[in-house]
């Protein structure tokens, strides 16, 4: 994906974050948080430098990534990291793919490692993104396969409806097959929703 975008003329950064792990964390249930907001914050201060436009910097997450992607925009005032020179750590825009969002039994390997085998009720809202939408949270495309069978589509559905409600750019595609974890192209309809992706970004000024 990386590679598709940087044909386009995107620049894309990989970022690699830390899985939750009590033997390297004080707080595990922040620590992939705090190397997002790191991300967004190193891309930002380094933007003239690399030339980018600091206000065209968006988030792409997949799966368990997506989930992180989505609290990097739904909570924006939950900052967990050194943030001296107050640089934005809100994401332009946002692109989820078969995305964690539900924090609920359908999903309990994502959830227990992330917040433990009986999270409270508090966790679970905190953790569930798509209770956190508002009007701040950005643009956001979204896809995801009918047929997913380890994250359900209901994960999207949900925060689309949640970006409805609150007035927020969204453009959503449910493939009618494809599974989970696909990747630029779905292998049983051919269909590229790259393709897509991109007539979004166009027609959103990113």
């Amino acid at each position: 994906m990386a590679r598709a975008l940087n044909e386009e003329g995107i620049t894309a950064f990989i970022v690699k974050y830390r899985l939750p792990n009590d033997t390297i964390m004080i707080n595990r249930s922040i620590g992939p948080l705090q190397d997002a907001q790191a991300a967004i914050r190193l891309v930002r201060q380094r933007a003239a430098e690399w030339g980018i436009n600091p206000n065209k910097v968006g988030t792409m997450g997949l799966s368990a990534g997506g989930h992180l992607a989505s609290m990097e925009g739904t909570q924006q005032n939950r900052v967990v990291i050194s943030n001296p020179e107050k640089i934005s750590l809100r994401p332009d825009f946002m692109a989820l793919l078969y995305p964690v969002i539900l924090y609920d039994p359908a999903i309990p390997r994502t959830r227990e490692t992330l917040i433990g085998k009986q999270p409270s009720p508090e966790s679970l809202h905190l953790y569930s993104t798509d209770k956190h939408v508002t009007t701040a949270t950005p643009p956001t495309f979204m896809v995801h396969a009918a047929d997913d069978d380890v994250i359900p589509v209901k994960n999207t559905l949900s925060f689309f409806n949640s970006l409805l409600q609150a007035n927020v750019k969204a453009e959503m595609h449910i493939l009618q097959s494809g599974g989970h974890g696909f990747d630029l192209t779905d292998l049983n309809s051919k269909d590229n929703w790259f393709r897509m992706f991109k007539s979004w970004l166009r027609e959103n000024g990113f």
